[in-house]
């Protein structure tokens, strides 16, 4: 038994670990012959430790004849190791019989970077927080330009507000109704009441026939009249009423002036003193 070892050591092969060493997270691979029992990595290995190796037989299940192996190996940790230890037989025993194979694992971080390829201390750019909030912001500039547009378009296109209706025309009971005002509180001058009756004489005269009678025939027709005398009588009233016209009340001169309404105003000519 011995003497079987000794010829497995002698078969081994081990390569110097200066020669191809391996970065730190990337995969290497060492391939060895041996003559012994079979040969199988370590099956108590975890995600923790510094090594982690993996053994393929790259010959046939013959145990009698001289086996190949080629070890993968990831290392987590620079330093320098023996794959030795990582191997054990089939049945658990120690591969004590094989030649060292060491191996060197080598970091391409700065020095005193630290050791766990999982962790880094340096915060990101963007932290998750500040990426939520740039993503709200695009999304709300997205939903915005949109909701411009429109308004804008509302607005430009909104109609323009109607123009103001018209005042309404002046009537002949709007022309009568300063020189009635006037006759009322006795502040009428002569030219006005004179233009006060040329007005109702034109308007009842079209209206009565009058046109072709004297002026005195004329004013003693409308003063019968039913309808064209109540304004005439109330105006010569107040004109020659001693101490003071009574003030006629704003609704009784309404009346007086109602069938005046609705009728365009009169051009007569300036009546002079």
């Amino acid at each position: 038994m011995i003497f079987t070892h000794l010829i497995a050591a002698a078969l081994a092969f081990a390569p110097t670990a200066d020669e191809n060493p391996t970065p730190r997270g990337i995969t290497g691979s060492v391939t060895i012959s041996h003559s012994g029992d079979p040969l199988q990595a370590k099956l108590d290995q975890d995600l923790s430790s510094p090594l982690l190796v993996r053994m393929t037989d790259l010959s046939g299940a013959d145990p009698t004849s001289k086996h190949r192996y080629r070890i993968d190996f990831i290392g987590a940790v620079a330093g320098s190791f023996d794959l030795r230890s990582m191997i054990t037989h089939r049945d658990g025993t120690p591969a004590t019989e094989i030649a060292a194979i060491p191996v060197k694992i080598v970091s391409e971080l700065p020095e005193k970077f630290g050791s766990d390829l999982f962790i880094v201390s340096a915060k990101p750019l963007f932290a998750r927080s500040y990426y939520r909030v740039i993503l709200g912001l695009i999304a709300a500039i997205w939903i915005a330009i949109p909701i411009f547009v429109f308004v804008r378009r509302v607005i430009r296109n909104r109609p323009a507000p109607p123009a103001p209706p018209p005042p309404p025309a002046p009537t002949l009971a709007d022309q009568l109704r300063p020189l009635v005002e006037g006759a009322m509180n006795q502040g009428l001058s002569v030219p006005d009441q004179a233009r006060l009756e040329l007005l109702l004489m034109a308007f009842w005269s079209e209206r009565r026939n009058f046109a072709a009678l004297q002026p005195a025939e004329a004013i003693e027709k409308l003063r019968t009249d039913p309808e064209a005398s109540t304004l005439l009588l109330a105006i010569e009233r107040w004109l020659h009423a001693r101490g003071g016209a009574s003030p006629q009340a704003a609704q009784g001169l309404s009346q007086l002036l109602d069938p005046y309404r609705g009728h365009a105003p009169i051009a007569v000519a300036e009546v002079s003193q």
